[in-house]
């Protein structure tokens, strides 16, 4: 590589004038014992996992909690705390009325509101019936010739397979679910005009492991920006082969249907007489008041300070599940929470004001779609084109464990007391280097290595999107990630103060910049 001495001289003067930050600035400010007195508070109990549908309001309280730390700063917060308050949309399955039922030629119910999980549902209310027709596995394999569409008239029907193939059948490998393979069969059918797809789970997974998850994942709330208005859709509808024996007539019929078709390796596709089948699902739409909170401290300089350094976190978790156990989210995210409470702290109480404006940012809604941040995105305090760089802080308060070897085929598993992943795009090329060079001044050893697929993965995507700078800084992925084990009692506040001094200096370089 040839020498660039220009870029050398810009390092070196960038060292030098971080080195001396460090020693003014960051480090007689971020308190370990502050950082465990917030992540103590957000990660508690009482605020039953900061989630949303809780209880206790503890989404509120957290918000409440972070604008009063930083409106006491000492000496004081040198500028404004605000709630940047938004309504979120919330899509729920009403239960009491989402069934399968199936009949017979005399109207007789066969089947008594059994339970579905219905994809892809946009409107509040799918409701059809008709006259079904078993395709065996909906598989047209041009290869080897085998097709169970051929000849058959698919408009407007509703139309009844199984997962999985002749073959995965055969070798007894079906109950493994294979999502391509599923959405290509299901993409087909529905170009060939059927009105609905009942998609049957293998026989072979005689736990029903697949309609379990996918039923839980149908049931789960969705939150969105807008009120989705839309009554087109395709109707996909995942059930068990309990259900497919009503259809066939007997218990275990359609399993020795299954097993005919894969022994003898020819379609057996026919429509179903004397039975109909209806199926009702509803969902409803309700309005979920929630806030981003934002501190502000007005740059220094009479023209940079209309450009803005954003450094965020998200304050919100999982909540709490069914059963009442609680998902404290004391790595995710009340760590980098409680990093950004003392980074604005520390701003606050630096002699030495940035030039450029500073905004710090504690989103919401971050565990259901990067709602917080979009939202942000879209009504910024400063545009994005003036926004310099977006530091974002998401699970940052762990250090490797063995029990941590889980994730240990992921790029992402949690680094030891001196490493770092920072994830850094392409949009400016300095933040790496000096995101660089404060790591070495600090002892850390920052990973760069995360692939591209991660700027998805968190809050930073909306900045990401819109060609901002933006640096995610993260410990990585433990054992207890999204799990009710992530407590207090297993971060580590030394490491925390590592990062948030890695976050002051170079939030603090790129104000200044």
């Amino acid at each position: 590589m040839k020498f660039n001495k220009y870029l050398f001289y810009v390092i070196l003067s960038l060292f030098l004038h971080l080195t001396g930050v460090a020693q003014q600035n960051a480090i007689p400010f971020i308190s370990e014992k502050n950082l465990k007195q917030h992540v103590m508070y957000l990660a508690s109990d009482s605020l039953q996992g900061r989630g949303f549908f809780t209880e206790i309001p503890g989404l509120d309280l957290a918000a409440d909690y972070i604008r009063r730390q930083i409106e006491k700063t000492e000496p004081g917060f040198a500028g404004e705390s605000y709630s940047q308050t938004f309504n979120l949309y919330v899509n729920r399955l009403d239960e009491e009325n989402t069934f399968l039922k199936i009949f017979n030629e005399k109207e007789k119910e066969l089947t008594c509101r059994t339970q579905i999980a219905v994809f892809n549902q946009v409107s509040d209310t799918v409701n059809f019936s008709g006259e079904p027709v078993f395709i065996g596995f909906g598989l047209k394999d041009e290869q080897n010739g085998y097709n169970d569409l051929e000849g058959l008239d698919l408009k407007n029907k509703i139309v009844i397979l199984s997962a999985g193939t002749p073959e995965s059948f055969r070798n007894g490998f079906s109950h493994q679910w294979n999502n391509p393979q599923e959405r290509k069969k299901t993409e087909e059918i529905f170009e060939a005009g059927a009105k609905a797809i009942i998609l049957v789970t293998s026989p072979q997974d005689e736990i029903n492991s697949t309609f379990n998850q996918m039923s839980r994942w149908t049931e789960h709330p969705r939150f969105s920006l807008e009120k989705i208005y839309q009554s087109d859709q395709s109707n996909l509808i995942i059930t068990t082969p309990e259900v497919a024996d009503a259809f066939m007539g007997r218990k275990g019929s359609w399993k020795k249907m299954l097993k005919s078709i894969s022994r003898s390796g020819k379609p057996n596709s026919f429509p179903i007489k004397n039975r109909i089948v209806q199926v009702m699902s509803s969902r409803v739409t309700e309005t979920l008041e929630t806030q981003n909170v934002v501190g502000l401290i007005e740059g220094s300089d009479s023209l940079l300070k209309e450009e803005c350094v954003v450094i965020m976190a998200h304050y919100d978790h999982l909540g709490m599940d069914r059963k009442g156990e609680i998902f404290n989210g004391a790595d995710d995210n009340a760590s980098g929470a409680a990093v950004l409470i003392e980074e604005a702290r520390a701003f606050s109480a630096s002699g030495n004001k940035p030039k450029r404006s500073v905004v710090f940012l504690w989103t919401t809604a971050e565990e259901t779609g990067l709602l917080g941040s979009e939202y942000y995105s879209r009504n910024p305090v400063f545009p994005l084109s003036k926004t310099v760089v977006c530091i974002n802080l998401d699970m940052v308060g762990r250090v490797y464990e063995p029990r941590d070897s889980v994730w240990s085929h992921s790029p992402k598993q949690v680094k030891d007391f001196d490493g770092i992943y920072a994830l850094v795009n392409d949009f400016n090329p300095e933040l790496k280097e000096i995101t660089t060079i404060v790591c070495n001044r600090l002892g850390l050893l920052p990973d760069f290595s995360l692939p591209a697929t991660f700027f998805r993965t968190s809050d930073h995507y909306h900045f990401h999107h819109n060609r901002v700078p933006v640096l995610n800084l993260s410990t990585g992925y433990t054992a207890d990630y999204h799990k009710v084990t992530d407590v207090p009692e297993r971060i580590r506040f030394d490491k925390m103060r590592r990062v948030a001094e890695l976050t002051f200096l170079t939030g603090f370089e790129m104000a200044n910049q």
